[in-house]
């Protein structure tokens, strides 16, 4: 995320091919893991912590 103030944030703007071999290592690396999410709602009206 990007934030001047704390109070609003945007997404930052990762490459989809960057994003795509991250999300592949996890899943591939990490026991358990089987979902790898990027949120692209900014604040407000989404939240900084997502569950």
């Amino acid at each position: 995320m990007t934030s001047t103030d704390g109070m609003t944030a945007d997404i930052y703007p990762f490459d989809a091919t960057f994003l795509s071999r991250v999300a592949t290592r996890i899943i591939n690396e990490v026991k358990g893991i089987n979902r790898v999410v990027y949120d692209y709602t900014s604040k407000p009206p989404g939240t900084i912590e997502w569950e």
